[in-house]
């Protein structure tokens, strides 16, 4: 047997370099297949990072082949130095390929036939070898080298496969106007000053009010984030696209704003902060750009090195960067907004700021914008009453006293947010853009604060006004309609079909949103606004106790000019009528009686709501992963 040491060190140096130069393949071909706007400097680290750590992970692969090599039937080989860069690539491209193959798919998506099996992953591991191998030995002269060359050819085309290709099939006309898309999640209606607030500043979104138009009665038809921001892109309710639930993906039969503006030449770039609106779930249609990246490295997660992180984190803290703050998905949106805002073509921004949903922690000067005192004082006692917190919510309360301390929170969450809104409308009008360009600032949903139906900080399980009256206002291209109040009552499934009016440009034919302009030139719109929800309690007691396969437990809501209707999809539940009044910028429900011809009447409507399309992909089981990320956010129970 050989003793000599120099083969184990040369074969690990020699797999080494075959890990580092399949982590800068691998880098690139994740670079290629980014949506996120390339980097110089951080596509550098990210091949530097890679290599290294790839590298590093090949050593060990490398020591094998070199005790091997001290086996007496193997020392005299004289190829073995490629063997070795060889056995590092390949031994890599296994991992990356396991992960893959064995990954839980998301619910309505494809992979390979027999995906996960391991006798067919087996075959794929070996096949190759079993006729490459002698193959190469028969009539190529140097075959570890040749092969070499094939593996590293097969991952350049594979990142040459994935390059991200969005061609427009038309060209927007000359004057074309660009679009501005500002969602602001969890955001009330009666927290911004534009309202009627005296006590809270949202001077940038009142400007967008002032300067253009401001709907009173605007109302999200689920207050769930995933299905509502699919009602803004879809022009289509929850109960059309078939989305009532966080966590699964879009119908790709149904075309999205992004997609339609896309293709008629309009450059597309989305920057969201939150897991909810992945771009795997169907978001990233249509945008040249999909920034949904928070890690502390982006565009790691593109790796083979980030997907292995994130296999570890599955197991220990599936918790780990779920969101990021508002003032980091803007600094993105402006730096894109910068390099490709100007030009001929005109473009589709949207930008998503999740900052005022719990936990509610507001950075400064914000935190203390709205409360002085000591929150954890014993002599206060209205904390007391806080009922049924959600999960995720109560590190963030703990020994807080004081319940307006919270709400003032929730405020200071929303000025900031506000700032935002004031940093991208700044650069348009910084850069010449503004009057060129639809601004739209709209809230996804409310949330219910203090005990507002027996509900604590929370939203999701209700269609009441606190979880589904929401700010809308937009700023027409040339400030038209300036200083327009609307108070016909308006649905997010109208946004699409406003900006395709506003562009010029035909929407799809299946919508059931309707254009904002007439109601903006004093036309009726709606007589109702409509809305559905699963309640999710009682679904998920339900399916603990084995009673329910299928989440079945629905409500739905008519929203009128002074009262709501709520009908349960369940018979064991009653339907209920509300009167909504107004004191200031406040409302408050009171049951209210209705004559029973007029409830039949309403029910067939809400019945209607139930039968309408399909729920197939809210019965959908999500993985566990998503499951684990969703309760993380709160938009799950425990």
């Amino acid at each position: 047997m050989n003793q000599s040491p120099r083969p184990i060190a040369s074969a690990m140096a020699g797999a080494m370099l075959g890990g580092a130069i399949y982590g800068l393949i691998d880098t690139l071909r994740a670079t290629l297949a980014d949506t996120l706007p390339f980097d110089a400097g951080r596509a550098l680290t990210l091949a530097l990072l890679s290599a290294a750590v790839m590298g590093l992970a090949a050593l060990v692969p490398g020591l094998v082949l070199g005790l091997l090599l001290r086996l007496r039937a193997l020392s005299s080989m004289k190829a073995w130095p490629g063997v070795a860069v060889l056995v590092g690539m390949y031994c890599l491209w296994l991992l990356d390929l396991g992960e893959s193959w064995f990954k839980a798919l998301p619910p309505f998506t494809q992979g390979p036939p027999l995906h996960g099996n391991p006798i067919v992953f087996g075959l794929l591991v070996v096949l190759p070898l079993a006729v490459l191998i002698p193959l190469m030995r028969t009539i190529i002269p140097r075959p570890s080298t040749v092969f070499a060359a094939f593996v590293v050819a097969l991952l350049l085309g594979r990142a040459a496969s994935d390059v991200r290709q969005l061609p427009a099939s038309g060209q927007p006309q000359a004057g074309s106007k660009n679009v501005l898309l500002i969602t602001v999640d969890t955001a009330r209606a009666d927290y911004f000053s534009a309202y009627g607030r005296t006590d809270i500043r949202t001077p940038h979104f009142d400007r967008i009010a002032s300067e253009g138009v401001l709907f009173t009665n605007a109302f999200s038809q689920i207050p769930v984030t995933g299905p509502s921001h699919k009602s803004m892109l879809t022009g289509l309710a929850p109960w059309e696209h078939g989305n009532l639930l966080n966590g699964l993906p879009l119908d790709p039969a149904l075309p999205l704003l992004s997609e339609r503006l896309r293709a008629q030449g309009w450059r597309t770039a989305a920057f969201v902060s939150a897991y909810v609106l992945d771009g795997t779930l169907g978001f990233s249609r249509g945008f040249q750009v999909y920034d949904d990246d928070f890690g502390w490295l982006q565009g790691l997660d593109g790796t083979l090195l980030g997907r292995l992180q994130a296999m570890a984190q599955r197991f220990t803290d599936p918790n780990l960067v779920l969101e990021r703050i508002g003032g980091r998905t803007t600094d993105h949106a402006l730096d894109w907004l910068q390099a490709n805002g100007g030009g001929e073509a005109p473009f589709f921004a949207w930008v998503h700021l999740f900052d005022a949903h719990g936990p509610y922690t507001p950075p400064p000067p914000w935190d203390t914008a709205y409360y002085q005192g000591d929150p954890r004082d014993p002599s206060h006692t209205s904390m007391a009453e806080a009922k049924n917190l959600a999960a995720y919510l109560v590190p963030s309360l703990e020994g807080i006293t004081d319940a307006d301390y919270v709400l003032a929170q929730y405020a200071g969450e929303v000025g900031y947010t506000d700032a935002q809104v004031g940093r991208l409308v700044d650069w348009l009008e910084r850069s010449g853009q503004l009057d060129d360009t639809l601004v739209i600032v709209v809230g996804d949903h409310g949330e219910s604060l203090a005990g507002e139906h027996g509900v604590w900080f929370n939203h999701g399980d209700d269609l009441y006004e606190a979880s589904t009256w929401i700010p809308w206002a937009i700023r027409l291209p040339g400030g038209k309609d300036a200083g327009t109040k609307v108070e016909e009552l308006v649905e997010l499934t109208d946004l699409a079909p406003t900006v395709y009016e506003v562009l010029g440009q035909s929407g799809p034919e299946r919508m059931s949103g309707q254009s904002l302009l007439p109601a903006i030139s004093g036309q009726p719109h709606r007589p109702f606004a409509r809305g559905v929800a699963f309640d999710r309690p009682i679904n998920t007691e339900l399916r603990r106790k084995g009673e329910l396969k299928n989440p079945t437990w629905r409500l739905a809501a008519l929203r009128f000019p002074g009262s709501r209707f709520v009908d349960h999809e369940h018979d064991s539940l009653s339907s209920e009528n509300w009167a909504v009044s107004q004191e200031g910028p406040f409302r408050t429900e009171q049951r209210a009686p209705i004559a029973i011809p007029v409830e039949n009447q309403l029910s067939e409507l809400t019945q209607g709501l139930f039968a309408q399309g399909s729920v197939e992909r809210s019965q959908a089981e999500q993985s566990e992963e998503a499951i684990k990320k969703l309760q993380a956010l709160g938009y799950m129970e425990e």
